[in-house]
């Protein structure tokens, strides 16, 4: 096949061929002409960072079986899932599916459940308890060793920590109970005694910051409650943050937001269209409903912000918090690539480094967390053949545009044989839902 692969060099372009599951030759062979709007450009696998399997995303707050969530992934070119809580509730289906079906199947890494806070003396939960997922709660320091081993026997490979009141403007109220100082300090360092990385979940500045001095340095979300300085950045040396922005953006959107979005290539094959029902009969915007449209909306603009300021400074992994309600898998990821280019697609440079972020730099993250060595070069002779075929720039389409073509370890994805398989699992007697 001819192709433009700008992680290689983007002034050329290749003849790739692919045997036996990888790549036999990756080969320049011309010069690329920037205004070519037909020859495609090839990625690695799209990585989704931050999801929730086990979460309902839809609004009638039924779970889409685990199989149709692979199967949502793969139809988007996503080949890679990191589950940041709850996966063990769905992973006998997942495994199940990639079993049975005989089609490509996505890898996913996760972490079990997460740990967060007890109840406080104001009667406030820690963050987590609110979701229908277990989650762990930490009341001294030995319950670490507990939880670390319980989630492991659950295949789990990395540790999540909620550490949050919830805050997201210098004025709102909390919400959350948080973990005391003299607990989370310990947490990083049992976690690493154990060969795990830990990855945690705050909102506001002063949070990551202190989260940052006990040594956390992966964090689930952006800082929204402000945009963070310079010096905040030389602070947080090293620190890496998700972005997010389709899991938080469902409370602020307008019916025809809503309308207009799910129109996204890709939508109506593979998600439940009982969905486009219900936000059809939107009159208001749930944050209006919530007293919360103007606090969330100043969260998202500084999420951005500084997500766009972390992928400056090479800190920024891609992922959507899915399986909140109206955050969907596998749409959601191609949704947060167009939220944070914004206008700015045209921007020199924007364009690739979000493509970069969401595949190969999160492929790395995606290595890190489940423990193993790094991939190395992703598109390399002898390398696993899998990838993504997607519209160079010079054709103009939004990066939420479907991949023209997907293959996972050397087989093309057939998507319409992934959209046989939804419909036939919606068709069964559960419309394709299961109950955790």
């Amino acid at each position: 096949m001819r192709v433009a692969i700008p992680e290689l060099d983007p002034s050329a372009l290749y003849d790739v061929t692919v045997e036996d599951g990888h790549f036999s030759s990756v080969r320049a062979v011309a010069e690329r002409d920037e205004n070519d709007a037909d020859t495609p450009e090839l990625w690695p696998g799209f990585v989704e960072a931050h999801a929730h399997l086990a979460l309902p995303a839809n609004f009638d707050d039924s779970l889409d079986d685990p199989r149709i969530s692979a199967l949502q992934y793969l139809y988007h070119g996503i080949t890679h899932v990191t589950d940041l809580f709850g996966f063990p509730l769905v992973k006998d289906g997942w495994e199940q599916g990639k079993r049975e079906l005989g089609l490509p199947w996505p890898e996913v890494v996760h972490c079990g459940y997460a740990a967060t806070a007890t109840k406080d003396i104001d009667g406030h939960y820690g963050h987590g308890v609110e979701f229908p997922a277990p989650v762990f709660m930490l009341s001294v320091q030995d319950d670490l060793d507990t939880v670390l081993a319980a989630n492991k026997a659950r295949g789990a490979t990395f540790l999540k920590v909620m550490y949050t009141e919830g805050a997201e403007q210098p004025e709102s109220s909390k919400r959350f109970s948080r973990l005391p100082g003299n607990l989370l300090a310990h947490v990083p360092r049992v976690a690493a005694e154990h060969g795990l990385k830990a990855v945690i979940d705050c909102n506001t500045r002063d949070e990551v910051m202190q989260a940052y001095a006990f040594g956390f340095r992966i964090f689930a979300h952006p800082v929204r409650d402000v945009g963070l300085s310079a010096a905040d950045w030389q602070t947080l040396e090293g620190a890496r943050f998700v972005s997010t922005l389709s899991g938080l953006r469902p409370m602020i959107m307008e019916r025809e937001d809503f309308l207009r979005e799910y129109r996204r290539p890709g939508f109506r094959e593979t998600q439940d269209l009982s969905n486009l029902d219900f936000v059809s009969k939107i009159e208001e915007p749930f944050g209006i409903q919530y007293e919360v449209q103007e606090t969330r909306t100043a969260a998202l603009v500084n999420m951005r912000d500084n997500s766009l300021a972390a992928l400056e400074r090479g800190a920024l992994l891609i992922g959507t918090d899915c399986g909140n309600t109206g955050a969907f898998h596998g749409d959601a990821l191609k949704g947060e690539l167009d939220l944070l280019a914004g206008d700015d697609l045209g921007k020199p440079g924007l364009r690739e480094a979000l493509l970069r972020t969401a595949t190969t730099t999160a492929r790395g993250f995606f290595d890190e967390l489940s423990g193993r060595e790094p991939a190395g070069d992703l598109i390399a002779e002898s390398s696993p053949a899998t990838f993504n075929l997607i519209d160079p720039a010079a054709a103009g389409q939004p990066l939420s545009q479907l991949p023209r073509a997907t293959y996972v370890r050397g087989t093309a994805v057939d998507r319409t044989a992934l959209v046989r398989a939804i419909q036939d699992l919606r068709s069964t007697p559960t419309r394709g839902k299961v109950t955790v």
